[in-house]
């Protein structure tokens, strides 16, 4: 299994083309193998896989913005060709959408279109969760109908929001199954109040356990995710520490 950065971590330094291939740069001194591009300013695929292939750090998914998958999915499986990477990942279910049964509906119908022309594109579309998706709605888990209905999806599952909602990481690891789960973000709760996202191996989650199961289920990347190191001094040095802690583990 590869050890990745999820780049919206470092979003404050991936707003130029100097920044971003420095970044990279970066990433990779710290010892990670490859990475999700998200939450970087718009900047031309060409360019995007020149800074992938000259700091060896495939991008193996990204997060790209709904509208985009809606209205512009021929450009955006164009932009992953040629960037080189195989899932167009899609962040959250908008907020206009979120705790209703129509609004859940209409999402599902709209994404019905575009994801058929990335899977018959030879792409994959890959949803990634937060806690919403695990609250009732009308008697159902959101992410439980999500993977029955959409048995063509992936999922980019993320141990903290699932544990966050009060679920386990690792049965829903197995719940999903590896096929559908080659991506799945590292993310630690911190033992505060709040449980606030804080880096690898200072929170309470047993990454032992969850990339054993990983391993066993086949997940091929644990791509670490600390939504709030980049508001931090040094995001570089935050996400080194999940880097230090996740290397003893995930070989």
């Amino acid at each position: 299994m590869k050890l990745g950065a999820q780049l919206y971590s470092i979003r404050t330094f991936l707003k130029t083309e100097e920044d971003l291939r420095e970044s990279f740069a970066k990433i990779k001194k710290i010892g990670y193998e490859n990475v999700q591009l998200s939450g970087a300013a718009p900047m031309p695929a060409e360019f995007l896989r020149e800074v992938s292939e000259e700091s060896g750090l495939p991008i193996v998914c990204t997060h790209v913005p709904y509208e985009r998958i809606l209205n512009e999915t021929e450009a955006l499986i164009a932009e992953h060709r040629i960037f080189g990477c195989p899932v167009i990942g899609l962040g959250s279910m908008p907020k206009e959408y979120r705790g209703s049964r129509d609004g859940f509906e209409t999402f599902l119908g709209q994404l019905q279109t575009p994801v058929k022309k990335i899977l018959d594109a030879g792409l994959y579309f890959a949803y990634h969760n937060h806690s919403f998706e695990f609250e009732p709605l009308n008697g159902a888990i959101i992410f439980d109908e999500m993977l029955e209905r959409c048995p063509d999806w992936q999922f980019i599952m993320d141990t903290y929001w699932v544990e966050f909602a009060g679920y386990s990481a690792v049965e829903y690891l197995e719940k999903i199954g590896g096929k559908r789960l080659p991506n799945v973000h590292f993310k630690d709760m911190a033992k505060d109040e709040k449980r606030s996202i804080c880096p690898c191996g200072e929170g309470v989650l047993n990454f032992r356990a969850i990339y054993e199961k990983c391993r066993e289920i086949g997940v091929q990347n644990a791509l670490v995710e600390q939504d709030n190191a980049a508001l931090t001094e040094d995001p570089f040095g935050e996400m080194e520490k999940s880097f230090r802690h996740l290397r003893k583990i995930v070989k």
